[in-house]
């Protein structure tokens, strides 16, 4: 993906998100701390939008991190991951029985922890969201289900240090030292210490380099607010290692980002329908719940 096609899409999405919100680009700026040309580079995509900004953005607009950046496209239904499966099988029917059951154990671990992360993330990005629309913390708590201290903001630690947390684990993952990941990157051993330590802010083109070359996606280097499940990922990730066919693993990790992948847009969905459900009983206005919850009017109103 080239970095102007990066820039342009993402700068798609900002506008479409701002005028789903009802912002003008004078409204985006002021509350972003720029200037109006500085959001109308933005959006016509001359200008780049830092990591940061983009959080800020995503705060602003009441969505997630993730729907601001472009991922790959491909589409993959469940009849082709069921045959998968059986082809995974039958390739490796040879291999000891034991360990094959460990691939497909840590498999579901994996996407039972990415279905946690994602509907906790979207319960606390839609709770903020109402909270900071004047809603209640009361009514939100019990709207969505969450204690009142997770339906506000709390800021910790910096993007960068928790953006480089990431890349540290990931590279472990992989079981490459900062020196290999330098060298497939074609960078210094000390620009990757740097990113992982959150000494210096990583580009976004940086970021979807690393991305592809730890064979993952971008979202998996991104910080979602509520994805408190990231204390499972040692344990998985050491279960992970015991696996001693290298060809094993490489099966594991690519099926474990289809099989999220597949699950995530679903359930972001079903829990922003839930949770709308929940606020049209508890009298909440159609106006707000339609604007934090990204929902079309014929959603709510078949609700």
């Amino acid at each position: 993906m080239a970095n102007i096609s990066i820039r342009y899409q993402i700068a798609q999405k900002v506008r479409n998100w701002r005028l789903k919100r009802g912002y003008t680009q004078k409204d985006l700026a002021k509350k972003v701390s720029v200037t109006y040309q500085v959001v109308l580079q933005y959006e016509k995509g001359t200008r780049k939008i830092s990591i940061e900004k983009l959080y800020a953005i995503a705060e602003i607009l009441s969505i997630g991190i993730v729907d601001l950046i472009p991922v790959s496209n491909e589409k993959i239904c469940f009849e082709d991951k069921g045959e998968e499966i059986l082809n995974l099988v039958r390739k490796y029917k040879t291999i000891n029985d034991q360990e094959l059951r460990k691939v497909f154990y840590l498999l579901t671990k994996f996407t039972r922890v990415g279905e946690k992360s994602s509907k906790k993330a979207e319960k606390v990005k839609i709770a903020k969201g109402l909270v900071k629309a004047g809603i209640s913390v009361d009514i939100v708590s019990q709207a969505i289900g969450l204690s009142a201290d997770e339906c506000v903001e709390e800021k910790i630690g910096s993007i960068y240090c928790k953006i480089g947390k990431k890349i540290k684990e990931w590279r472990l993952v992989r079981e490459y030292t900062q020196k290999d990941l330098a060298k497939k990157m074609s960078t210094t051993r000390d620009e990757i210490s740097n990113y992982e330590q959150g000494r210096v802010a990583v580009p976004l083109d940086k970021l979807y380099a690393i991305a592809e070359t730890l064979s993952i996606s971008i979202t998996d280097l991104l910080i979602e607010e509520g994805s408190k499940v990231e204390n499972e990922l040692p344990n998985l990730i050491e279960e992970y290692k015991k696996i001693e066919s290298q060809e094993l693993r490489n099966v594991l990790i690519k099926s474990m980002f289809k099989s999220i992948q597949i699950c995530e847009e679903k359930i972001r969905e079903e829990e922003r329908i839930k949770i709308a459900k929940n606020l049209v009983k508890k009298g909440i206005s159609t106006d707000i719940i339609l604007q934090i919850t990204g929902l079309s009017l014929g959603e709510i109103q078949q609700i």
